[in-house]
């Protein structure tokens, strides 16, 4: 065995290295070939039972592998248990005893662990010879998890007959044959190889064990825990083992290797993963992608890789299982250099709902991180929107006690009087908790200490008696009540909501100039509906629709050629050369478009996004104004009624809320929000308007029914009372019953014919200096 000479320095000494089995037996003579000369007939002694070629063999390729695998340390250790035909080292069964390595003890009873990595496969071993990696436990054998192996307990086995099967030696048995029966070998022969021996007919024992399905040197699921620990030179073996590197384990919460090489922060692993086919936005059980493990950890420069390698900042999947997204775990943590981060890659939404309604200032608000509020202030972040108790983010400030943050929040216009669910007012979440300081935030901005939950309790009746918020709120009582008996009003709310959650935003209603509440005479509706058969074409395939795979920015798209261009700028805007005198139609993106959802031409189907309040004005009745400021060309709402014909229009009574849209061509049909409509009902007229009607074409194309939507025609300030023009042919009729009371100096319908002038737009009392139109 010339192969095998070239290690024979290194094997055990005493041990014979030719085949045991080459002894002379001269009852079974037989030739061997050695080479294509003449071979002499050497007679050879079979062995009579076959277990002793198989422990030889076993020592045999033992050492061999051995050998071969210290002198190759990049080969894989091998076992006799990898050998085909050889059983393993801990195989510790009285049915084929062996000498062990890694089992010294050989005994043919006891207590064994059982692993089944296969119904046809099983493994027993000695539970002190498992293979342990961070808390797991490993078969010996096979390397599966053997954290579910079995005890067994195998009692002294018998063997067919009832006769025990004797122990076997730990060395090999040595057949010395009498001199009589020996014959000469030749020194220069080399050993016959243990294939060329015949098998004897009468021992079907001694034929060959087919070869074991090849097992990997790792289980998949030890490459996450190495991943885990940074164990980098191990993950590199793992890899190149071929190893999966997106295999996700039920027992982890089919996190992947790259989840945790994120979470730990290990950016030399994350890049092994990702050169090896790690999927860079893949999500777990919870549907976390390994950006966001390292934006929940602040690791800061493995989320900077991440994100330079392609992965999704927005990755809501859209969302995790609470709906939160990277931008909301960095607002949470606090962590202003990696909110910087993702804004910076114009991916994420500063305005994104988690589950829970919560967006990212809000959790930055809960957990007072005023940096953080300021960033997201300065990119766009809405302070009212509400959460699913309609909180806005002042009452978590006014919950955290945190007067800063409740003044940069009350600075950024937001609601002083808003109300959640349960009638609560940030006043009122303030006192309850005792927090001094906002209380008097609150108040000195004019807050309403008087105002009562859905429990009937005022902020002075939640507040600790005789405490130093209830000495201020005490005070506050006495002070108003001064102001009320000098003939002052305030504005005392009578409904948090005249929506009823039907719109994006809730549409709070005030009286500060009578006891008159909140209309009731009217059904809220948030989209137009019908009393009669009108005929409609919904019909889809008639739709005419875009095929944009973009957001529809191109000229290309076949709604923005409707619409002669698309009018909406990247803000959902208004472009400034819309013409807003004899304004175009507009066609959004419609159901048949094969454009995202979130396409710049679907403005006026997203809803309402505006903070407005229906209020009580001193001549007009019901009026709407801003609770923010409004730039130019923004949506601010739709007009919402009840479709009926122009003939219908004729014979109601009660015309005052009829909205004709003018079609050209054939029948006549109007809007009539009377009975049904939105908070556009009340939009008083304004002979200087700050809004236009735009005509606009969404669920269908019907030119006889084009939605009513209302723009904004120039800067609108906090406060400032919305209207627009009702047109020559309305005051041509109602200029006889009543004058126009807009009071703006451009009025053509008031008292004196335009010659007078009237009272100026009614704004709410200005808290802070409003911005510059």
């Amino acid at each position: 065995m010339p192969f095998l000479s070239l290690f024979a320095p290194f094997l055990p000494r005493g041990r014979s290295w030719s085949a045991p089995w080459c002894q002379p037996d001269p009852k079974s003579p037989q030739t061997v070939p050695k080479s294509p000369q003449t071979v002499p007939k050497v007679p050879l002694l079979i062995p009579k039972s076959p277990l002793l070629i198989h422990n030889q063999a076993l020592g045999f390729w033992g050492h061999f592998m051995t050998i071969l695998c210290h002198f190759c340390p990049f080969l894989p250790h091998f076992s006799p248990g990898d050998v085909p035909g050889v059983p393993p080292w801990c195989q510790c069964d009285p049915r084929s005893p062996q000498t062990v390595p890694k089992c010294p003890l050989i005994v043919p009873k006891g207590t064994f662990l059982e692993c089944h990595p296969d119904v046809r496969i099983g493994h027993r071993f000695h539970r002190s010879c498992v293979s342990r990696l961070g808390g797991l436990i490993f078969c010996p054998h096979c390397g599966e998890d053997a954290s579910e192996a079995q005890e067994v307990t195998l009692p002294k086995t018998h063997l067919g007959g009832g006769q025990e099967h004797p122990k076997m030696p730990l060395g090999l048995p040595k057949i010395s044959p009498s001199p009589s029966q020996s014959l000469p070998v030749p020194p220069s022969s080399p050993p016959v190889p243990p294939s060329s021996l015949p098998v004897h007919p009468s021992s079907p024992q001694s034929l060959p064990v087919p070869p074991r399905r090849k097992k990997l040197r790792f289980h998949p699921r030890q490459l996450y825990l190495s991943v885990k620990q940074g164990e980098l030179g191990r993950v590199i073996l793992m890899l190149l083992d071929n190893l999966d590197p997106n295999f996700q384990s039920d027992a982890q919460s089919k996190r992947s290797a790259l989840h945790a090489a994120a979470q730990k922060g290990h950016l030399e692993i994350c890049h092994l993963l990702l050169q090896a086919g790690a999927n860079i936005n893949a999500v777990d059980k919870q549907r976390r992608t390994p950006l966001m493990e390292a934006v929940a950890n602040d690791q800061l420069d493995t989320a900077r890789y991440l994100l330079q390698r392609g992965g999704c900042a927005y990755s809501q999947v859209r969302h995790t299982c609470d709906g939160s997204t990277c931008l909301h775990h960095a607002a949470k943590n606090g962590n202003l250099e990696m909110v910087e981060l993702l804004l910076s890659t114009g991916q994420v939404d500063v305005n994104a709902q988690d589950s829970g309604g919560w967006t990212p200032i809000i959790w930055a608000a809960e957990h007072k991180h005023i940096e953080v509020i300021r960033r997201l202030l300065t990119r766009g972040a809405d302070v009212t929107l509400t959460d699913n108790e309609e909180n806005i983010c002042l009452h978590w400030a006014s919950f955290t006690g945190s007067a800063e943050i409740a003044e940069v929040l009350l600075n950024a216009q937001c609601d002083l009087h808003a109300v959640n669910f349960h009638g609560d007012t940030p006043l009122h979440i303030a006192a309850r908790e005792s927090y001094h300081d906002c209380v008097s935030l609150f108040l000195s901005r004019g807050a309403d200490p008087e105002v009562r939950n859905k429990e009937g309790d005022s902020p002075l009746d939640l507040s600790p008696e005789r405490s130093d918020v209830w000495v201020a709120l005490t005070l506050n009582r006495k002070l108003r009540q001064g102001a009320a008996g000098r003939g002052l009003r305030t504005e005392r709310i009578v409904s948090r909501d005249v929506a009823r959650g039907h719109e994006n935003v809730p549409i709070p209603c005030v009286n500060g100039v009578d006891e008159e509440p909140c209309p009731q005479d009217y059904k809220y509706i948030a989209e137009n509906c019908e009393t009669s058969t009108m005929n409609i074409d919904h019909n889809i395939t008639h739709l005419q629709h875009c095929t944009c795979q973009d957001d529809c920015s191109s000229s290309n798209c076949l709604c923005g050629q409707l619409s002669i261009r698309c009018w909406y700028d990247k803000d959902g805007r208004l472009l400034q050369e819309f013409n807003k005198i004899e304004p175009p139609l507009i066609f959004e993106c419609n159901q048949a478009c094969t454009c995202w959802r979130s396409c710049k031409n679907r403005v006026v189907q997203s809803g309402i996004k505006v903070r407005l309040q229906l209020y009580r004005t001193a001549k007009m009745g019901w009026g709407v104004r801003a609770l923010q400021a409004i730039p130019p060309g923004t949506f601010i709402c739709e007009y919402v009624g009840e479709l009926i014909s122009d003939a219908e229009a004729d014979v109601r009574e009660d015309d005052s809320y009829l909205f004709d849209l003018d079609n050209k061509d054939g029948e006549v049909y109007c809007i009539d929000a009377r009975y049904y409509g939105n908070v556009s009902r009340f939009i008083n007229h304004l002979c200087d308007p700050n809004i236009i009607p735009v005509r606009v074409f969404m669920l269908h194309q019907d030119l006889r029914f084009p939605r009513i939507a209302f723009f904004s025609s120039r800067h609108i300030r906090p406060g400032e009372e919305l209207g627009f023009d009702y047109g020559d042919r309305f005051w041509d009729i109602k200029s006889k019953y009543f004058p126009c009371q807009c009071g703006s100096e451009k009025c053509k319908h008031s008292a004196e014919a335009g010659g007078g002038r009237g009272d100026p737009p009614e704004l709410l009392p200005p808290l802070l200096p409003l911005p510059p139109p």
